[in-house]
């Protein structure tokens, strides 16, 4: 667990959030984010503390990070994929589906040309990733994303109500 706290105005990330969708489908990736979407909905029941989840692969590793409904991070797990959490837990399955989307993703750049971290955020139903800000475990990656100063890329759409709520930036689909 990280005691590190981040500040946001829910109501001022909901109507500032930009978010563009993929300019063309892609349906491996859109596949990927769905099992990663799924399993992170099965995390999130788990507990009631948790409104988002970033997921980011650095250097072998991959990190799931929490975030409360004030936005602070509550929990945070680092591992390798030797040293992931069993299959059949909530967080193994989560860890194996973050890591098989970021492993597609990163290929989807040229050689040599992917970010050394790369990650998305969910909230157990949309998946969306930052181009210019691709770690969302980064500090202040919320307030940077939230104040309207980058922008994500929507791989799917967000629930109602969330933080990524889609209802002011449409609802597009990669198919």
């Amino acid at each position: 667990m990280i005691g590190r706290t981040m500040h946001i105005n829910l109501e001022h990330a909901r109507t500032e959030w930009s978010q563009r969708p993929l300019p063309r489908p892609n349906r491996r990736l859109t596949a990927l984010a769905v099992r990663l979407a799924r399993c992170a909905g099965r995390v999130m029941e788990v507990g009631d503390q948790t409104a988002l989840i970033g997921v980011t692969a650095e250097r072998d590793t991959v990190r799931l990070t929490w975030w409360n409904h004030r936005m602070e991070v509550w929990a945070e797990i680092t591992a390798g994929a030797p040293a992931f959490s069993p299959a059949t837990s909530v967080e193994g399955a989560l860890q194996r589906a973050g890591n098989a989307l970021l492993d597609y993703f990163a290929g989807r750049w040229p050689d040599g040309a992917s970010p050394p971290a790369l990650g998305v955020v969910t909230d157990g139903i949309g998946v969306a990733f930052s181009p210019n800000y691709p770690a969302p475990c980064t500090p202040g990656w919320l307030n940077l994303h939230g104040s309207g100063r980058a922008y994500t890329i929507t791989l799917l759409p967000f629930g109602d109500g969330s933080l990524f709520d889609q209802q002011i930036h449409g609802r597009a689909r990669l198919h």
